[in-house]
């Protein structure tokens, strides 16, 4: 099939597809650690951990997630 007969992909599919062909051609493991290269995140984990956790056991914050 040549690139100008392929249809456009949008939204899911196109990750589908996309993850579909880094899997196949790298292999889980490396298609997750390209994608890992990319997800660098941002903002400092351990300081919003501590602000949103602060004061709250495991116990609590299972009440509040069922409560979503």
């Amino acid at each position: 099939m040549s690139s100008n007969s392929r249809k456009t992909l949008t939204g899911a599919a196109l990750r589908d597809a996309g993850w579909n062909a880094l899997v196949k051609n790298m292999g889980l493991v490396n298609a997750t650690r390209f994608i890992l290269q990319y997800e660098s995140g941002y903002g400092d984990y351990t300081e919003i951990k501590k602000k949103l956790f602060k004061g709250k056991n495991v116990a609590d914050i299972c009440r509040e997630i069922k409560k979503k």
